[in-house]
């Protein structure tokens, strides 16, 4: 059976070429440039959430503006109310021990009434007192050795004012002088007296040896031996003369030397100068002695830890037991020498915690009223000064108070209720006007060539910029009126203004109070406070 072909399915269509083009374009869409376009947008977006993270932008501080609007406050009307406590004014009296040492007792209790010089604590004073002893007999031995040089010096000067010793060694050599000039003037009746007895030996041998054989050889050997001597005696007497005219010559320069140290007394000025050196010198160390002996004393007295001042005792420090070290090491409060804390019922402040939109109420010598439950009336006091720190943490401002008359039923560390209240103004400055005006720090303001500028935070960019602005003449209380170039919404950077840059990326990290400063505040005449 045959099959039918039907050529026409071999033909070939020439308008499918085109559509096949274009499947081919769709292809490199889909598969290259659609992906393309997604793998940089993602990229996009994750290099733009990372960026801080990466290249992290500066951490600042911002504080607000200041806004003040002015009304007339009379005189004494209360402002506002702040918790204090009492304390010692202006701070506790510390009573140190001035020797190291350890203490063995406490004399006092807490708020016990003391009197200047009243024991408070005593310290072990085995030591002290064994080396006060000590010093007492090396003050005795220099006493004695200054006795001792003392005495060598009078004998040193007795010997200079008196040489006996020296007059004595004169006579001696001039008598031994005058012995041998009396040798000298003897010796020639010495030599004739031996020239005689030589020739009487002479003859009396000639006779012996004449009859030599009537009489005994002994009587001629006597004979011949007293005619050796006589010869020798002549002999020894002829030389004698020379010998003492060098013994009177030597002894002649010897009474002139002994002369010539008499006259001088050399040896005696050294001596005396000596002795008067060595009595200098035990002086000396009699002083340093007694100096010591001084210091040991004085070590020992200062094993009784006494009060300074008169007062109350405010705080035990160091207990018994405890070791002083007489100097100024750190601990916790107090230093390693502190043993008790007093104070005086009679100098009592009040340290006011206010807050930092009140700040502006306060003003040095402003009047106060404090309250407690303890008293039947208030009583009244004056603001001394404000801290120049705050505490961030509870946003408020330290400030001083002074306590008129203090009375006995205040005590350190109680709480008080503190009411500020409006000083006398000048009837000038007591009007009434609406207008709102701006301040800030004066520390925050920057003097640059095209005059006055202040940091702020540009919170839609998250960038710092610098704002020219115009001021008037700073106040005394360090705040400064800005009369055009900020607003009640600024905020202000508080720190690093040397390095900032215009339009740097900046990131807030806190929002503080304003800085503040020891000196007073706005006048009370003004109600001010923190823009939020």
């Amino acid at each position: 059976m045959a099959t039918e072909v039907d050529l026409s399915q071999l033909a070939v269509d020439r308008g499918a070429a085109p559509k096949i083009a274009a499947l081919g374009r769709r292809h490199i869409l889909t598969r290259y440039v659609a992906p393309g376009v997604l793998l940089v947008g993602f990229m996009t977006v994750v290099a733009w959430a990372s960026w801080d993270a990466v290249f992290p932008p500066r951490e600042v501080k911002v504080v607000a503006v200041m806004t003040a609007q002015a009304d007339s406050v009379a005189a004494g009307t209360p402002l506002f109310q702040a918790a204090g406590w009492i304390e010692p004014r202006p701070t506790p009296i510390r009573v140190a021990a001035l020797a190291p040492g350890v203490v063995e007792r406490l004399l006092v209790v807490e708020d016990q009434a003391v009197k200047a010089g009243d024991p408070i604590a005593e310290l072990v004073e085995d030591d002290a007192r064994l080396a006060h002893e000590q010093a007492l007999a090396n003050v005795r031995l220099a006493e004695s050795e200054l006795v001792q040089m003392s005495a060598a010096a009078a004998a040193a000067k007795v010997r200079h004012e008196q040489p006996v010793h020296l007059e004595a060694m004169v006579a001696d050599a001039a008598a031994k002088l005058a012995n041998v000039e009396t040798q000298l003037e003897n010796l020639p009746f010495e030599t004739r007296r031996a020239e005689a007895e030589l020739a009487y030996a002479e003859s009396n041998y000639a006779g012996k040896i004449a009859v030599k054989g009537a009489i005994s050889d002994r009587l001629v050997q006597q004979a011949r031996s007293e005619l050796d001597a006589a010869q020798a005696s002549v002999e020894e007497l002829r030389r004698r003369a020379t010998s003492l005219e060098r013994e009177r010559t030597a002894l002649k320069r010897q009474c002139d030397a002994q002369q010539r140290r008499l006259d001088l007394l050399a040896d005696e000025v050294q001596a005396c100068g000596e002795a008067d050196a060595r009595v200098a010198a035990a002086h000396a160390r009699l002083e340093l002695a007694r100096v010591a002996a001084a210091e040991a004393k004085l070590r020992l007295d200062r094993m009784t830890v006494r009060a300074p001042v008169d007062g109350r005792v405010f705080e035990l420090i160091g207990y018994p037991g405890t070791t002083l070290s007489g100097g100024m090491q750190k601990t916790e409060t107090y230093d390693s020498s502190t043993v008790v804390t007093l104070y005086q019922p009679d100098r009592l402040q009040v340290r006011v915690d206010v807050r930092f939109e009140d700040i502006p109420k306060v003003k040095l010598g402003q009047p106060v009223t404090i309250h407690n439950p303890a008293l039947a009336a208030p009583l009244s006091g004056k603001v001394l000064f404000l801290s120049s720190e705050a505490d961030i943490q509870k946003n408020t401002l330290e400030t001083k108070v002074a306590i008129d008359d203090p009375p006995p039923v205040f005590k350190p560390q109680m709480l008080v209720d503190v009411t500020f209240l409006s000083p006398n103004e000048p009837k000038e400055a007591a009007v009434e006007t609406d207008e709102l005006k701006v301040f800030v720090p004066k520390q925050l303001v920057q003097q640059g060539e095209g005059g006055a500028f202040v940091w702020l935070v540009d919170r839609f960019r998250k960038v710092a910029r610098r704002k020219p602005i115009e001021i008037a003449a700073p106040r005394a209380d360090g705040m400064v009126e800005v009369t055009r170039g900020l607003d009640l919404s600024s905020q202000l950077i508080a720190e690093d203004h040397e390095t900032l840059r215009d339009g740097e990326r900046i990131r807030v990290a806190a929002e503080g109070a304003l800085p503040t400063q020891p000196a007073p505040a706005m006048p009370s005449s003004h109600s001010m406070k923190r823009t939020p």
